[in-house]
């Protein structure tokens, strides 16, 4: 199969590109930014030019694009776009339910929020393990060795957690925008999203009543969007990166106190949000690390890696909980359903509920290694047998055609 790929700045394309290219497809990749997702005067041409320059089977991109898939249904070209964030602004457009647009989510809940739609090349996708790993020698013998054999001078970290703090959420410049009825409400939602993992909450809490009155004291830019797009920029820029915020800091925190915890982060020491959490006090900040060479020696050299979702992924499971257990490392992560239907708790990786309960079981595993390693090799095992990308992407083409 010919497929022309639509690139852009995240982390799963070049697993993807290598994938596609070892299954013996003939892959272009285009980089041409897009600064509309709807409708792109700059973008447009160039597709259009690539798209009758070559005979493509298939156009391919991570997350969907209006644009891609209106010039792909006026070319009568498939396009197939796999998805790694929710909810999309983009997936509101009408093209979703164009009989060339193929649609692979990997959120459960917004699957079966776009069945009930009636998009009729909607598919439920997971994510998978970063493929780099899969080509390195494992961080501790990968046989039937016993698991405390991995040298302990292999472990630099006893808690880490690499990723975003999300220091720029848009709430903090829109509360003091909102009378304090308001804020109470918003606030409220916070609070409750610090105690509730997954579901749609959010979503349901901003009715079309609280829109329509947020929007008299905050101004936005598109100001004529929908109230659904309004919904879906208030659940993800203002409250869900509020709350992940807050979680994450909170979280970092308190497992501070007892643990040597290494942030690995592109938040500045100096921002303010680090000052109020008084985080360079007790953990040791570090630099972001690259997706492909540092990062994967992060998770192998870490005794504990954690996971916080971002609470706009009502159900679906992040690509760090794949990338760190593809890597050998041990997962402590908070709740999504959708991973107890691909990974065993206990078993391949660690769910925790709650701060309180995050505590004890980072205490419970710091202190009892074989357990650790035993469970990190089969989070491992689990990943590189039934996670792969090759294994995604072929379950891909299965349902194209």
């Amino acid at each position: 199969m010919k497929i022309l790929v639509y690139r852009w700045d995240i982390y799963p394309y070049d697993n993807i590109i290598n994938t596609l290219k070892k299954q013996g497809h003939l892959v272009d990749v285009l980089a041409f930014p897009i600064s509309n997702h709807i409708s792109d005067k700059d973008f447009t041409p160039v597709l259009e030019e690539k798209l009758h320059e070559n005979a493509y089977d298939l156009v391919f991109s991570v997350n969907f694009y209006a644009v891609i898939a209106g010039i792909c249904f006026q070319e009568n070209i498939r396009y197939a776009a796999w998805t790694c964030d929710t909810p999309l602004l983009s997936m509101l457009h009408p093209s979703v339910t164009y009989p060339t647009s193929h649609i692979f989510t990997f959120d459960q809940a917004e699957y079966q929020k776009f069945v009930k739609k009636g998009v009729p090349h909607i598919h439920y996708l997971p994510l998978a393990g970063m493929e780099i790993c899969h080509t390195q020698s494992p961080p501790f013998p990968y046989t039937a060795s016993p698991p405390d054999s991995r040298p302990a001078a292999d472990e630099l970290y006893d808690i880490s957690f690499v990723g975003s703090l999300y220091e720029k959420n848009r709430y903090e410049e829109m509360c003091f925008a909102l009378p304090d009825k308001l804020r109470g409400y918003m606030d409220a939602i916070l609070e409750a999203g610090r105690h509730i993992s997954g579901g749609d909450f959010i979503s349901r809490m901003l009715t079309e009543n609280i829109l329509s009155e947020v929007c008299q004291y905050v101004f936005l830019e598109g100001e004529t969007l929908s109230k659904e797009a309004l919904r879906i920029h208030f659940e993800t820029a203002v409250i869900s990166y509020k709350i992940a915020a807050d979680t994450r800091a909170n979280a970092l925190w308190l497992l501070s106190q007892s643990h040597p915890v290494h942030l690995f982060t592109s938040t500045p020491p100096d921002h303010p949000m680090m000052a109020d959490y008084d985080l360079p006090n007790h953990l040791s900040l570090h630099t972001p690390v690259d997706y492909r060479q540092e990062m994967p020696e992060i998770f192998r050299q870490s005794k504990i890696n954690l996971n916080f979702t971002i609470p706009n992924i009502t159900d679906g499971v992040p690509l760090r909980v794949f990338d760190i257990l593809s890597c050998g490392g041990f997962l402590l992560t908070d709740c999504r359903s959708a991973l107890g239907e691909l990974f065993q708790d206990g078993q391949e990786l660690v769910v925790f509920h709650g701060m309180e309960d995050m505590m004890k079981k980072a205490d419970y595993y710091l202190n009892h290694p074989a357990q650790r390693k035993e469970i990190a090799r089969r989070g491992m095992e689990k990943v590189r047998s039934l996670h792969t990308y090759d294994i995604r992407l072929t379950e891909m083409f299965r349902k194209l055609t």
